[in-house]
């Protein structure tokens, strides 16, 4: 690819393919600013989360080929994708993909693909989102001066941290110098949702680019367009506004995740644990919530809605599931399917729900999941100082493949719990000067009340231009704790 790339002239016009989650937005823009220092003009499409799903459409890619391009670049899907591809070079188009989904079994990449999942490809390669693999390939092969690839690794650390790829030391290291590039010179958007968010550039870590930055980015793909995002990244005129667009989306996104939450677990306490349908769900927030479910119960999860006829789904599974197998045995009764091992997405005919749901059902059930095994260190909060946290967050970015270390402290039966937030839904659990927070702590209350202890992490935090230390409750130990 990278001397396909070398060899071609001076390029006219280039068409961008992306995906409207934040590693497909991600990678859309750095392929943009690649693409710049070659071609006269470069524009790009992602399809629309609800009217066309993911990857590439054959009718879509008919429509575009008419007004003249050149090149296709695709980016975070397309590996799949062979007819489509060869389609489009039989037109004369010129085609490069970079993606980091997992084929299905034993089928061979489109020579025109660079995925690290292809025969051949390395482990370090395989934990690169496509953002990832895009920078590295432009890297390795010098498509743009050393410099020039510097300023984009933002790009691939907003991309890193949403995909929740490991971070192996490579993937440390983009994220480590991306965030340090968003404390320095934010892009002219971010920087703007920044303020807008009430986070200082020197606040920026992991945590509040996973917790308040990357769901308002990727709220325009699943609530509207993925395009608002892709203008907030890129900058330009109309920023402000594109930034108040996102962040009026994402406010509609919480809601609408929550009431879904709600619904989800009413009908999986029902005859089925893990397969659920909403009829009046909208297929944009599944993803989150399915994620949040998993993440809480550790148990595989399947949530689904209708569209455009059919039946639209995600699917997630804990620690020693597996997504891709779980739907290879049954992709004969799949209209599109495709993901990584924890997660991923499929489409299916409305008549063959049934057969699928129940299939689902049985297999997810089957699953067996690995329980996690948390390791503590014994050490109240009190002792812990500003510096001595500093030194550990050196050790970081935490994340995937690098979590942040975990504390255990005692209940001693004489804490205060304390409501905060608007609707005191949050804890704030105090034992003498020692306070800790547990966010959605109200409805633990009685868990947290007899609990033998909790499980705690230390978080630098910059209220009012000041930094503090805030001590957070991840996990309430019931019962002997060795």
């Amino acid at each position: 690819a990278a001397e396909r790339w070398k060899r071609l002239p001076a390029l006219g016009k280039v068409l961008v393919y992306g995906d409207y989650d934040v590693d497909g937005v991600s990678s859309t823009t750095l392929a943009m600013e690649i693409c710049r220092e070659k071609a006269r003009l470069v524009r790009y499409f992602i399809p629309h989360r609800h009217d066309q799903g993911y990857g590439l459409h054959e009718s879509v890619l008919r429509k575009l080929l008419p007004m003249g391009w050149d090149t296709l670049f695709v980016v975070d899907c397309g590996s799949k994708d062979t007819g489509i591809i060869s389609m489009a070079e039989n037109a004369g188009l010129n085609v490069f993909v970079f993606d980091h989904h997992q084929p299905e079994e034993g089928m061979p990449f489109h020579s025109s693909v660079v995925n690290p999942h292809g025969q051949g490809g390395n482990a370090a390669g395989k934990a690169l989102c496509a953002t990832g693999v895009l920078w590295t390939w432009a890297r390795k092969y010098g498509i743009l001066p050393e410099k020039r690839l510097e300023s984009m690794k933002d790009l691939a650390a907003l991309a890193t941290l949403a995909d929740c790829m490991p971070l192996t030391q490579f993937n440390r290291l983009l994220v480590k110098d991306g965030i340090g590039l968003m404390r320095s010179s934010p892009r002219p958007g971010l920087a703007k949702l920044f303020s807008r968010l009430g986070l200082s550039p020197a606040s920026l870590s992991e945590e509040t680019l996973t917790m308040k930055v990357i769901p308002c980015l990727n709220a325009a793909g699943r609530m509207e367009l993925a395009d608002t995002a892709v203008a907030v990244l890129c900058g330009g005129g109309g920023t402000d506004g594109k930034v108040e667009t996102l962040l009026a989306l994402n406010r509609k996104r919480q809601t609408l995740s929550g009431k879904i939450s709600e619904e989800a677990a009413v009908l999986l306490s029902g005859s089925a644990n893990h397969v659920a349908l909403g009829e009046s769900w909208p297929v944009g927030v599944l993803s989150g919530v399915a994620s949040r479910i998993c993440s809480v119960k550790s148990a595989p999860v399947v949530l689904a809605a209708p569209v455009n006829g059919g039946i639209r789904g995600t699917l997630r599974v804990p620690e020693g599931g597996d997504a891709m197998k779980v739907l290879d045995p049954i992709s004969p009764l799949l209209d599109a399917w495709g993901g990584h091992q924890y997660a991923a997405g499929f489409s299916v005919a409305r008549d063959k729900w049934d057969d699928v749901s129940t299939y689902l059902e049985d297999a997810l059930s089957a699953m067996e999941v690995e329980e996690p095994f948390l390791t503590a260190l014994d050490f109240p909060p009190g002792e812990i100082s500003m510096k001595s946290w500093k030194e550990v967050v050196s050790l970081g970015p935490f994340g995937n493949g690098n979590p942040a270390p975990l504390f255990f402290v005692s209940r001693t039966g004489g804490e205060k719990l304390l409501p905060l937030g608007k609707d005191g839904r949050h804890l704030q659990i105090e034992s003498g000067s020692e306070r800790l927070l547990a966010f959605d702590g109200e409805r633990s209350r009685n868990e947290i009340s007899s609990s033998s202890g909790w499980l705690y992490r230390p978080r630098l935090d910059y209220w009012r231009g000041r930094e503090r230390l805030q001590f957070i409750v991840d996990y309430i130990v019931t019962g002997d704790i060795g």
